[in-house]
Parts: C-alpha cells; structure tokens; sequence
C-alpha cells in the first residue's frame, strides 16, 4: 500500500476513535472526521464509502489483537493461561476507553454485530477446546454451554476493563478461575 494512502487511512481511523470516545457514535460524523484528521472529505470516501464503513473500520481497527494460541497443559493450567492471554489483550488502556462506545454502536449498526459475533464464535472456540480437556479429565460436564461459560468467566474481565480497574485484571482472571475450578469440583 502507498504509505501516503496508509498515512491518510491511519488519520482518519484515528480521529473517528477520538470522537467515537469523547462524544459517542453521534460525535462521528464525515465533517467532524474530516476536520479533525486533516484529510479531505474526498478522501475520506475513497477509504470508506459510507459513515457505517468508518464505523465498522472503527471497530475492526480497536479490537484487542487477538493473536494467541489456545494454550497447552492440562484443563486447569489451559484455562488459566486462556484467560491470562484475554485479559492482556483487553487490558489496554485505549480499549477500556472505547468499549463503551463500542457497545452503543454493536446495537445500532447490523454489520458491527456481526464482526463482534464473529470475533466471539473464535473466542468460544478456544474455550471449548480448553473445556474438553476438562471433560477428558473428568472434571467438566460433557454437556457444558459454551457460552454461559464464557459469560462466567470472561464476563468478569470486561466488567473490570468497564470500570478501568485495568491493573488488577490479571489477579482477576486467577481468581476467576480458582473459584471456576473450585465449583467444578465441589459440583
């Protein structure tokens, strides 16, 4: 790509988040992006056809780099490794800025709903292999849902990154799975 077209698309990504955190989805609007980033409106097509777009790119753009292997071990060691790696990758301080925003638009726009869809269905994958070494080991139930479980456990993790209480995120996720394991157990 021509680094002036990358510069020019990075200008803009980064002044549509600007307003996106500091005045909600109605902030960004094509003359305010525009304004802000220092590129032309012209251009700004060029990039993204339409505001629902920029929005999505938005998104795509700001979601936390996802790029970890499901770890190796066994159930309880998988497990805490897992959400270790979520809880890192939630932890930055410009997502925990975001996610509000984030939510108001996942409701509004169809195609936002489902990229975040799509980034959950990897998500949920990843635990249910983590989940079956569970159930080989005897610990889980072989009919567990997959996706109250992650509610559970990663369900915490987002509340903390709500509340931008981002340093005690990994203290959370062990304790999230010391008590997880824990009710397995007594179960």
């Amino acid at each position: 790509m021509d680094p002036r077209v990358a510069r020019s698309r990075a200008s803009l990504l980064q002044a549509a988040t600007e307003l996106l955190v500091d005045g909600g989805p109605r902030a960004v609007t094509v003359d305010a992006v525009s304004e802000r980033s220092g590129v032309a409106k012209s251009t700004m097509y060029r990039h993204f056809p339409s505001r629902t777009d920029l929005l999505i790119s938005v998104v795509r753009h700001n979601l936390p780099a996802d790029q970890f292997p499901t770890p190796e071990g066994d159930f309880e060691e998988s497990l805490r490794g897992l959400l270790h790696s979520i809880a890192t990758s939630i932890a930055d301080p410009e997502w925990a800025r975001i996610l509000p925003a984030l939510l108001t638009l996942r409701a509004t726009i169809p195609d936002l709903a489902d990229l975040v869809e799509a980034d959950r269905q990897d998500k949920d994958a990843r635990l249910k292999e983590v989940l079956d070494r569970g159930v080989a080991e005897g610990l889980v139930p072989a009919d567990i849902d997959v996706r109250t479980t992650a509610f559970l456990l990663i369900g915490p993790l987002v509340f903390a990154v709500l509340q931008q209480d981002l340093e005690r995120l990994p203290v959370l996720a062990d304790e999230v799975v010391d008590r997880f394991v824990a009710g397995l157990r007594r179960g």
